[in-house]
């Protein structure tokens, strides 16, 4: 391409009304306008050929372009019209030739970037409606409307985990009331000790009782890790086919809830237990939305309309649960936004951040990674560390912290 004049910084006003750029939060399109480059183009500049494969999408800020297909139809995108908030060549192969009829001014930015936009900008929907091919599969239909309307059973939160809270929650209650009702489950008591004499909590004097160790815990933690260790009751199914749909469930939230843990550490002012336990309830909405589809054999034979429907109202069904069972709204928010890839609603790092984080942490390395956002291309990224992380220091921070992820792993296990 000719270029005169200096090459220039690429502003966020160049990019405001472009599609589909103008649908990111405004941080993400800040980011992007960095990975971005401004060209200055004479007139009857060749910019691509028709079948060619670039390594940037064009947008048109000034000047005019003509397009030309393979069948001889030309088409004139002039700058500021609607045509020109498309990018010039979003198709590879490129369907068309382009070539400048006046002094132009275009960004481009790499199609890497323009891929995992599109994944950012379609994330976290729930579909109100089936379609005309959904309503057809009366099993997927059935239950889809079943669920919408709140026709489900929700698990029931284990008495001691609301002796606990309601403990917690009472400032006269002492630390010998709440082991009190700890040690009701003497398993309970033996995990809250190992666990505050664990590496994640040990300190120079070992603790070999629960009010003990209540006490070192504190209240707000002593909590967070009960529920934590009694959730994992709630994944389980005697429904041979599910099973493994549990279990595959139980280890993914396990996993992002030892991500988050770990990630709460880096400079946040939030409670890595908290954290922890936000992890484990991400996906909560799963388990009413398997145990529902027990009555539809021909779901449950059909993996892809069963996943379809988890994915489509888990966040919802996870939200109605959450507040059945008393959480405090920002757990609740969590169920809501989990995988609200875009989500962005303040400044400063919150606990659906860390697992929106967490999550694409624990997909690295997995297919589902194909349909997901780069990590530095999520709001959530940008407020990590105060936003001076690198994806690559984000990594090793990870790689650094896998012995802690691990042993986070195993105590939730029961380990």
């Amino acid at each position: 391409m000719m270029l005169f004049g200096k090459q220039k910084t690429v502003r966020v006003e160049d990019l405001i009304h472009a599609i589909p750029l103008r649908s990111l939060p405004k941080r993400i399109l800040r980011y992007v306008t960095t990975l971005a480059t401004l060209e200055h183009a004479s007139g009857k500049t060749r910019l691509f050929d028709l079948d060619e494969r670039t390594k940037e999408v064009f947008y048109l800020i000034k000047g005019q372009v003509a397009l030309n297909s393979a069948e001889g139809a030309a088409n004139t995108i002039s700058a500021g019209t609607p045509q020109a908030r498309f990018p010039l060549n979003i198709e590879q192969p490129c369907k068309h030739s382009a070539i400048t009829l006046n002094r132009a001014v275009l960004v481009k930015i790499p199609h890497e970037i323009m891929h995992n936009v599109e994944h950012l900008t379609t994330s976290g929907e729930e579909a109100a409606e089936l379609t005309e091919d959904e309503m057809k599969d009366k099993h997927y239909a059935d239950l889809f409307h079943k669920l919408q309307d709140g026709d489900f059973e929700i698990p029931s939160m284990p008495n001691i985990a609301i002796r606990i809270s309601k403990a917690v929650n009472n400032p006269d209650a002492t630390s010998t009331d709440i082991a009190r009702i700890i040690q009701m489950d003497p398993a309970l008591a033996a995990r809250m000790i190992h666990i505050v004499n664990s590496p994640l909590y040990a300190s120079r004097h070992r603790i070999d009782n629960c009010p003990d160790a209540v006490t070192r815990l504190g209240r707000a933690t002593t909590r967070s890790l009960v529920l934590s260790f009694i959730l994992k009751n709630l994944f389980r199914t005697k429904h041979a086919v599910l099973r493994g749909r549990m279990s595959e469930l139980w280890a993914h939230s396990r996993k992002v809830a030892a991500v988050c843990h770990v990630l709460a550490r880096l400079g946040s002012k939030l409670d890595p237990d908290q954290a922890m336990l936000a992890g484990l309830i991400h996906d909560i909405g799963a388990i009413p939305i398997l145990n529902a589809a027990k009555d539809y054999p021909g779901l449950i034979e059909n993996p892809e309309l069963l996943d379809k429907t988890v994915s489509r109202l888990q966040a919802r069904t996870g939200a109605l649960v959450l507040q059945q069972w008393n959480f405090m709204d920002e757990l609740t928010d969590v169920a809501l936004q989990a995988e609200n890839w875009a989500w962005d609603k303040s400044n400063t790092i919150s606990y659906i951040d860390l697992v929106i984080l967490g999550q694409l942490h624990a997909y690295i390395g997995t297919p589902r990674m194909q349909a997901l956002p780069r990590i530095d291309l999520t709001p959530a990224f940008h407020k990590l560390g105060n936003g001076k992380l690198t994806p690559q220091q984000s990594l090793k921070i990870i790689e650094k912290s896998k012995a802690d992820i691990q042993a986070v792993e195993q105590l939730l296990d029961g380990g």
